[in-house]
């Protein structure tokens, strides 16, 4: 998947880059900071107020998803299910299943930064735009 953003900030081999969002992003608010803006930290070199092409390997991209989305969906359904099943109290299942996925969402804040420090998990610069080329 490659996006195109905007350096907001460049200094030593970093770089943040501004995105505008998609419009299929706005109903999620699983990003943090602006409604329509993204901003992403990555290594690279490109002069301030440039624009960048910057890609994330699709695979990549749908292993994140299913991080995000699916892993805390299926505990929270494991966790009702269990619940169900030992409390036979749905008060008590909610709660589990509540749990279950606020402990995947715990995991996934931990391996977060594992991910990031592998090389295939981190966005990189596909190309830099010269002022007024794009």
């Amino acid at each position: 998947m490659i996006r195109t953003g905007r350096v907001v900030s460049a200094m030593d081999g970093q770089i943040e880059v501004c995105f505008n969002r998609p419009e299929a992003c706005d109903h999620c608010g699983g990003c943090t900071g602006q409604k329509h803006k993204t901003l992403v930290t990555m290594q690279g070199d490109a002069p301030l107020g440039s624009l960048v092409d910057v890609e994330m390997p699709a695979r990549q991209v749908f292993k994140a998803s299913v991080l995000a989305y699916a892993v805390p969906m299926a505990l929270l359904i494991i966790g009702l299910a269990i619940g169900i099943w030992v409390f036979k109290n749905e008060r008590l299942a909610a709660l589990l299943g509540i749990g279950c996925m606020a402990l995947s969402w715990g995991i996934l804040h931990l391996t977060e930064k594992k991910l990031q420090q592998k090389k295939a998990w981190r966005p990189h610069i596909v190309s830099v735009h010269e002022e007024g080329e794009k």
